[in-house]
């Protein structure tokens, strides 16, 4: 089923991912210590950089952003001629949306009068205007400053169809600015793309205080989308970070929508929680309406399996007594510790291999459990990633092994450009030199995306061949000659020829 709601984004997850870092001016912890514009300026001078980007896109006017920091601070550094009011950061986000969404309504302005364009979609399909009103933002000033600079708050949508009004809505307690969006042209009664409306939109959130006061304005509530789901379906979805209670439920069956739905997706409320809540007696309320605790998605993902992608460990316990088979797999092959391996905890991929969950499995694609380690590794999060590698090569898991697209791990490892990470796999006997389904070795992959000379060397070091030809006849020379990011590193390359 399309998610029909996805949370655009959450200062937790920004902040998350702007882990400690060399250039300390995109390291969350220097902003948070409160600098003044005088210690920026020395920082810079001391040679770090103002305008480079972390590998998720982030840079030093984002961190200041997001830090709050005094605007003449965040002036300066937009006035580094790469930091342009349009560049692209995280997601293909300029310094706009981040400020829209911060609720910074002077640097908006700001931005603005410097050619910061409204009509700019980021990669997830959401304009300014929309990702503002999807992170909860109700200072009204700020969306007057988006329009008067030609943002049409009437059709802008994200993605599903949803205008600034159904995003909002689920935050808020009143009227007020419900009625600021009516004045500009969106109706209560507007849909998305899938036929939902307000009601099922705040549903998700489970704002019981706005879902009464929708019902007292005549909102329909009991009502069925395109797709099959009603209120329950976004209820039980949750939001980032949070999954309702059983009151929201009891609410909801009150008035007479049915729990016991199923989207033509194959989506239920019983799998939805499966992914989120922590409260066994919610798995127990949909089991008695009588959702099946082993009824399949579409996809093939029971609430088994989704409990393994990304619950705990006392429900995933919980379904396991309810599951037919643990090395039952979705469409694609994953099992429930497939599914752990790359997404959950390593308690979870413990409790799974007590369980006799078989660590051989091998996915439709031909991956491993060694694919998913490795394809799932984050830097900031190495001591989780050394823990599941030590447990499944104690379970026997075959790390040298050629994974989907004649890959080897080397090649799976080459698009984190973590030179940690691929020596971890050093002494882990795989062949450096495979030449993949593409015709590419790692070296050449390297070659392509590496930044600077250091991975490039240490491959040349664990016998790399520098010789070996793309199907094209190219060499590595000659890739590395291509990369742009080699040529604005003005990298010497000739240890290559």
């Amino acid at each position: 089923m399309t998610k029909l709601i996805p949370l655009v984004c959450s200062i937790l997850y920004t902040l998350n991912v702007l882990a400690q870092d060399d250039n300390i001016l995109r390291d969350r912890k220097f902003w948070a210590k409160n600098p003044n514009l005088e210690t920026i300026k020395q920082t810079v001078n001391a040679g770090h950089s103002p305008t480079q980007l972390t590998s998720s896109g982030f840079d030093a006017v984002t961190s200041s952003i997001f830090a709050k920091a005094n605007i003449d601070i965040v002036k300066y550094l937009l006035s580094f001629k790469e930091n342009k009011p349009n560049k692209l950061t995280h997601d293909g986000r300029t310094y706009l949306f981040w400020a829209a969404y911060s609720g910074n309504l002077e640097l908006v302005n700001y931005l603005l009068n410097h050619g910061a364009r409204v009509d700019i979609i980021d990669d997830k399909g959401n304009s300014p205007l929309i990702f503002t009103a999807a992170a909860g933002e109700t200072n009204t000033k700020i969306y007057d400053a988006l329009i008067s600079k030609g943002a049409n708050v009437k059709y802008e949508t994200n993605k599903n169809g949803a205008n600034a009004l159904l995003l909002l809505i689920p935050k808020l307690s009143d009227f007020e600015i419900v009625e600021y969006f009516e004045s500009k042209g969106i109706s209560l009664k507007s849909k998305d793309n899938y036929g939902n409306g307000v009601f099922n939109y705040t549903a998700q959130t489970g704002n019981i205080k706005m879902l009464k006061k929708l019902v007292a304005k005549g909102i329909a509530y009991n009502t069925v989308n395109t797709e099959g789901g009603n209120a329950f379906i976004f209820a039980s979805q949750g939001s980032r970070r949070h999954s309702n209670g059983i009151d929201v439920y009891n609410y909801l069956e009150s008035l007479g929508i049915n729990p016991n739905i199923t989207t033509t997706e194959g989506k239920n409320p019983l799998i939805n929680v499966a992914s989120n809540t922590k409260d066994t007696g919610i798995i127990d309320y949909f089991i008695k309406k009588g959702l099946n605790p082993n009824a399949a998605d579409k996809d093939g993902n029971t609430p088994f399996l989704k409990a393994a992608q990304s619950n705990n460990l006392e429900i995933l316990q919980y379904l396991f007594k309810l599951t037919k088979d643990i090395n039952l797999v979705n469409n694609d092959g994953q099992s429930a510790l497939t599914l752990a391996v790359q997404y959950n905890k390593l308690e979870i991929v413990n409790y799974l291999l007590a369980q006799k969950a078989n660590a051989q499995i091998v996915d439709n694609k031909g991956n491993n459990l060694a694919y998913y380690l490795v394809n799932a590794y984050v830097p900031r999060d190495k001591a989780n990633f050394y823990k599941k590698g030590k447990l499944l090569t104690d379970n026997n898991v075959d790390f040298s092994a050629i994974q989907s697209g004649n890959n080897t791990l080397y090649q799976i490892a080459i698009e984190k450009l973590d030179l940690e990470l691929l020596k971890f796999l050093e002494p882990l006997k795989i062949d450096i030199n495979v030449i993949n389904n593409d015709g590419l070795s790692v070296l050449h992959l390297a070659a392509m995306k590496s930044k600077d000379d250091s991975i490039l060397k240490y491959l040349l070091e664990q016998g790399a061949n520098k010789k070996a030809l793309t199907e094209f006849d190219e060499s590595v020379y000659d890739l590395a000659q291509e990369n742009e990011l080699i040529k604005a590193n003005a990298i010497n390359i000739t240890f290559l020829k």
